[in-house]
């Protein structure tokens, strides 16, 4: 699979998005967090008329953390100050989980997948420069 790094050739439906979310020191859990996340295109648009596509992509990134934050077991650890960010990893295609069983979390339509670390797993490549 070959990486243009430009936003058209990222899927017409959706944007998937991979954010890690690492706790910060003093919390009774400690262990990194990651989730990929699946936000329909038409969504962002709906909430982001004439924007152009960076925005959108902002858009399409706060819809993402929310449906991530989800997917965390308990309501005390659903808040986004907790934690620490890593820049999220914007791909073209599904991620392989996506395949593998049913989303985690759903939010108004954006998907979200938690990756369990334990279990390795390859995932597609990123869409370099897309965001």
């Amino acid at each position: 699979m070959t990486n243009t790094g430009s936003s058209h050739e990222m899927s017409d439906q959706f944007f998937y998005l991979q954010l890690k979310f690492t706790p910060k020191i003093g919390h009774t859990f400690t262990d990194e967090r990651e989730v990929v996340v699946e936000v329909p295109r038409d969504l962002v648009q709906r909430k982001s008329e004439s924007m152009n596509e960076s925005l959108r992509e902002v858009i399409a990134l706060e819809l993402a953390k929310s449906a991530a934050l989800g997917t965390f077991p308990t309501e005390s650890e659903r808040a986004l100050d907790l934690y620490d960010e890593t820049p999220p990893i914007w791909y073209r295609d599904r991620h392989p989980i996506m395949n593998e069983r049913p989303c985690d979390h759903e939010e108004n339509g954006t998907r979200a997948w938690r990756i369990y670390l334990e279990t390795p797993r390859t995932p597609p490549e990123p869409s370099v420069g897309a965001h």
